[in-house]
Order: C-alpha cells, then sequence, then structure tokens
C-alpha cells in the first residue's frame, strides 16, 4: 500500500527536531491544492447553499415548525465560480497588507460565503481561524482577542451579534466584515462583485515564504466543558488528513483482493455528500470538505441540523454519501421520514464514539453502501486511525489500525509506562500530523505533548496482536465503584443493544459507600415514545436478562430523557449536562427513601410503645 511509486508512498523527514513518516506525495500547501482542484473541477456544480434566512419580528417558538429548516431558497455555485469569488476576496486582503502568516477569522453558519472566506485565505498564505459559530456573544469575543486575528469575516447572524462591538474599545476587536447583506457590519458583496486583476493572486507575488511547514490552521478544541483551547497546525500538519483518509478504502480493497483505488479524475461521476456538521470543526473542515474539493464532489448544507430538513435534502437533491458524527447517522437511520428504498453509496462517520451495534445496523440497512469510521481529535487533525470493509462488521468495537505516519503507544496514566499488548491503558499518539501547539498556552501544550512528541489524547484503549485500536472511553469519564473501574462506552452499548432505545449515556452517580454508582440518560426511539411500557425498572431488568454487564456495571437509575440528549455542535453528548440533570433526580431520591425509612423507623417505634 506504502510502497515506493505508490501514492501513499511515505518518506522520513526531521521535522520540529523529531525524525517522522510522512507522505511523499502530500500537496505542500492549502494554496496549491485548492489551486488545482478550483480549475480541475471549475464547470462542476460544487455547492447548494440555504440563502440567509429572513429575519422574523415574531420567531416562532422552540417546538414549532420553523422557516429556517423548510425554507428552499438556496443558492448553487460551481467550483469556478467559488474560485472567482474567492480570487477577488484575496485581492482585496493583499490590498489591506495581509500575506503569509496573516491570520483571519471565519465565522459562520456552513455556507458559501464561508468557504470563499476559507479558499481565500489560503490563496495569500494566510492562517485560518475556525470561530465556533454557536458560542455565546461573550465567548466569541474571548476566542477573537485570544487569537488576535489581523481580520474577521462574518455571515449575517454572528454579523449581528458582534457588530456593536467592534468599536468598543475596551473590546479591542480587530476590522470585521460581513460576506452577506448586513446593517450590523460593513459588507463584501461589492467585493465579489466587482471584477479586479488577480493575476498576482494567481501568480503567487509575495509568497515566496510559503511552505509546508509554515502555520495554517486554526481550530478550538470541541471540549464539552469549560473554554476551548486554540489548537495551531501548519500546512502539513492539516493536509496529511486529505492522504490518510485514502488509507481505509485502500486496505479494505487489498483485503478484498482487488487494486487499490486511484486518485479522483475529472472524468469520474460526480457524487452528492450532505454536509450535516460545521465547517468550524476539524472533521467538517479537513475530512468532509477537503475530500470534496479533492473528489470534485457536490455538496448540499444546511443552516443547522434537523433530521426532516436533511431526508428532504437527501431525496431532492439524490444525496449519496451521508454521515459526519454517528447521532447524524442515527438520525436517518431511526427516521420514519426516509423513503424505504432509499440507498448510499457511502455512510463515513467520526468524531465521537459509535454504539456497537450501529455498524451492523448500517450494513443492514443499506447492504450495498460502504462504511468507514475514523478516530481522531482536533488535536491530530483528524484521522488517527480508519477501518472500512469486513474488518469493521467482524469487530464493531474497533476504531483500526493506524494510519501509516503515525505511531500509538498504550502507557499507565500514572507512570507513563507502556503497558503489553492488550492491556487497557491511556492513548498516546505520534506522528506528523500532530499539532504544533495551543495557541497561547505553553502550559497546556506541554501537559498535552512530551518531549518526544507524544500526543495525551486523553482516551482510554488497548491495541491488539495485529496492531489494531480499541478505544474504550474517556479516561475523565470512568465511573469508578468501590475500586471497580467501569467505562461508559460499556454500560452503553449494553443500553443501545435494547432495541427501544435510541441514544445512551452513562455518568457517575455520587453513593456515600462506594463512592460512585453507575447512572444512565436514555431516549426512546421514535416507534416507542407514546408507549407506557418503557419504564425504568423494565431497561435495568432487561439489562440484568441479558447478562452482557457485570453486576457492579448494571446502572443504579435510569432516567427517560425527553427529546434528543443534549449535545455540543460536534454531535458529542454533553455529560457535564447530563450528570446535573440525573444527579439532582438521584439526591432526589436518595432524600425521599431516607425519609421513607425515617417515617417507617418511627411508626414501628409507636406500635412497640403501644404494645407495652
Amino acid at each position: 500500500m506504502t510502497s515506493p511509486g505508490s501514492i501513499l508512498e511515505m518518506e522520513e523527514k526531521v521535522l520540529h527536531g523529531r525524525r517522522v513518516r510522512v507522505w511523499k506525495h502530500l500537496p505542500p500547501t492549502f494554496r496549491q491544492f485548492l489551486l488545482h482542484t478550483l480549475h480541475t473541477y471549475s464547470d462542476r456544480q460544487f455547492l447548494s447553499s440555504p440563502l440567509p434566512a429572513p429575519r422574523r419580528r415574531h420567531p416562532s417558538s422552540q417546538g414549532g415548525s420553523s422557516s429556517a429548516q423548510t425554507d428552499d431558497s438556496r443558492e448553487n455555485v460551481t467550483f469556478g465560480q467559488v474560485l472567482e469569488k474567492s480570487l477577488r476576496l484575496a485581492a482585496w486582503m493583499r490590498k489591506r497588507g495581509l500575506g503569509v502568516g496573516s491570520k483571519v477569522m471565519i465565522g459562520g453558519r456552513n455556507c458559501t460565503g464561508f468557504i470563499v472566506a476559507f479558499v481565500a485565505t489560503h490563496l495569500i498564505g494566510g492562517v485560518t481561524v475556525f470561530l465556533n459559530a454557536w458560542l455565546p456573544r461573550e465567548q466569541l469575543i474571548w476566542s477573537i482577542r485570544m487569537t488576535n486575528p489581523s481580520l474577521v469575516l462574518l455571515d449575517e447572524e454572528r454579523a449581528e451579534i458582534l457588530g456593536p462591538y467592534q468599536y468598543v474599545r475596551e473590546t479591542d476587536l480587530p476590522d470585521m466584515f460581513c460576506w452577506s447583506g448586513s446593517s450590523y457590519l460593513p459588507t463584501l458583496l461589492d467585493v465579489f462583485d466587482t471584477p479586479v486583476d488577480v493575476n498576482p493572486i494567481l501568480r503567487g507575488d509575495g509568497l515566496e515564504d510559503l511552505g509546508p511547514e509554515g502555520d495554517a490552521v486554526i481550530f478550538f478544541s470541541s471540549g464539552t466543558s469549560g473554554f476551548p483551547k486554540a489548537v495551531l497546525s501548519t500546512q502539513r500538519m492539516a493536509l496529511s488528513n486529505l492522504w490518510s483518509g485514502m488509507v481505509a478504502p485502500a486496505r479494505a480493497a487489498l483485503r478484498a483482493g482487488l487494486p487499490i483505488p486511484p486518485l479522483p479524475k475529472p472524468t469520474d461521476p460526480q457524487r452528492t455528500l450532505l454536509l450535516a456538521i460545521p465547517l468550524f470543526h476539524v472533521t467538517g473542515c479537513l475530512s468532509w470538505l477537503m475530500r470534496a474539493f479533492f473528489a470534485g464532489s457536490r455538496v448540499i448544507m444546511m443552516r443547522r441540523w434537523n433530521t426532516e430538513e436533511a431526508i428532504r435534502l437527501i431525496v431532492k437533491e439524490n444525496v449519496r454519501v451521508i454521515g459526519g458524527v454517528p447521532a447524524v447517522v442515527s438520525s436517518i437511520l431511526q427516521s420514519p421520514s426516509l423513503p424505504k428504498d432509499q440507498t448510499f453509496d457511502t455512510v463515513f462517520y467520526g468524531g465521537a464514539p459509535p454504539s456497537s451495534h450501529m455498524p451492523k445496523e448500517v450494513k443492514s440497512k443499506w447492504p450495498k453502501g460502504g462504511l468507514v469510521q475514523g478516530y481522531g481529535l482536533t488535536e491530530t487533525n483528524a484521522y488517527v486511525c480508519s477501518i472500512a470493509g469486513p474488518d469493521y462488521l467482524d469487530r464493531v468495537m474497533l476504531r483500526g489500525p493506524p494510519v501509516p505516519i503515525c505511531d500509538l503507544k498504550i502507557v499507565d496514566p500514572t507512570t507513563r509506562q507502556r503497558l503489553p499488548t492488550g492491556q487497557v491503558g491511556l492513548l498516546l499518539v505520534n506522528g506528523p500530523q500532530v499539532m504544533k501547539c495551543y495557541l497561547g498556552d505553553e502550559v497546556a501544550t506541554a501537559r498535552a505533548i512530551d518531549e518526544d512528541g507524544w500526543l495525551d489524547t486523553g482516551d482510554i484503549g488497548c491495541v491488539d496482536e495485529e496492531g489494531f485500536l480499541y478505544i474504550k472511553d474517556r479516561l475523565k469519564d470512568v465511573i469508578i465503584r468501590g475500586g471497580e473501574n467501569i467505562t461508559s462506552s460499556e454500560v452503553e452499548n449494553a443500553l443501545y443493544a435494547l432495541p427501544y432505545i435510541a441514544e445512551a449515556s452513562a455518568v457517575p452517580l455520587p453513593h456515600d459507600r462506594l463512592g460512585e454508582v453507575v447512572g444512565a440518560v436514555i431516549t426512546l426511539r421514535p416507534s416507542q415514545n407514546h408507549t407506557r411500557q418503557i419504564e425504568e425498572r423494565k431497561i435495568i431488568s432487561d439489562i440484568k436478562a441479558r447478562g452482557t454487564l457485570a453486576r457492579y456495571a448494571v446502572p443504579e437509575m435510569v432516567m427517560i430523557h425527553e427529546g434528543p440528549l443534549p449535545k455540543n455542535v460536534n454531535g458529542k453528548i454533553l455529560k457535564k449536562d447530563l450528570k446535573l440533570i440525573i444527579q439532582k433526580q438521584w439526591e432526589k431520591r436518595k432524600l425521599e427513601r431516607s425519609e421513607f425509612r425515617s417515617g417507617a423507623s418511627r411508626s414501628g417505634e409507636i406500635a412497640v410503645r403501644a404494645k407495652l
């Protein structure tokens, strides 16, 4: 697969003082890659994006229907039109003095303007800073100030939120512009519509210092608690994901006795994919958007995730590729609105742990579709491991072998000594795709990456004799019951095995004697929501009857949650929110039991005295 002359050929280099394996044929910069693909597929349809939603005087309630989900007003642009807009914006940036290394922050929903801003920044050798658009105003301002960009480009919603603060001296914000119409910030519409000389941009004038080891992207970590960290990576670090994404299909083909799939060609049939996760997330940008550039795919975008709107677009636009995070796939799988004859070419997910039952459920529903799972982090620019084909179906808890440029190590979380094969411990990762640093936080960087370049992932898992990785849990999510370590994933998979469970999250509950016991919050599948047969006692009884969990791992309390479990914008379940909800009920239940026992005790005393 990585033999000399192959597209996945590797070579050794010394980068940042460390010897690593790198992809030999990887494009050196985003600029070179983007110019090539935009020219190659110039006449193809590229983006289908919802137009800005009209502002409402009386917004609908959260539970009602929203025109933001059903409005069919969309713009469709070709690869060539994206290039034309991007070149004009890049020329405008250069006139403002921006160039190699200049940080440009991009904030907004998935739309054409976002992608044009991304391309334009890289055409001048800049660094794209991806603002988490769904953060509250205070955290948006904090994110801007801590990364200190030269320029901020926003959609109309973020312009309305941040526009009034541009001229407040205390906020110390840089120049901000809106890529669509706005009454809160200067707009870039005239920039897009006005022809200019873009030949200096095409020639790369002034970009002599641009190279693979230069800074390229800043993503904010997608943690589910606290303020996010700004993850800075170089051109090579971020672009490595493009080549790493070819590993799983290549390996699956070889295992099946087939040749490795060739690089995409302009003559290949165009496929349409549904972009269901934010572009400001590493998976949305580096795995989905960059793959669409690479293959010349058509991209269907949504304002925000909504299952009914997603299915409407899937049917209308003939979407052939779906995925993102497991929650997206699960929502489509379980929706009664999906036509029974709907098929897909590929289902790909990563970014959050899937249930052990998802792979076989996907293949049962769409047997001819390819199934790919990836494991990685923001700090590794997505791919660390990937798996596709029969290997994944045979071992559903598998995350795959590491991509060839990457090394794994399982260590004791306390001593950091390497553990034997098969033993569960803390996962460390090393390779050329590991981030450069947490911007502006040397202490956090030193805690995350040791002197030899090993990144602490915060995940616990093990590696088998074949070098395949199994992820058990986040280290911080392990439940310790009387000295017994219980991974939340083993409890969640036992719950997912019950046919009426839609979503599940295992969390610790405080216990006076044992320290912690297992609790769980679940949602029911749509067909079960209106029955009264499913209750806590039945769920716990069914888990015990299956015998897949040790007695001490069976939940002491199961809360049935109305509606989807709370998630961050990247589809990860917010366990900290669920802990607060279920622990409050747990304490209430303990109090009620205590009062009941106290009342029963007093009744016994009265009875004894009466007899005396």
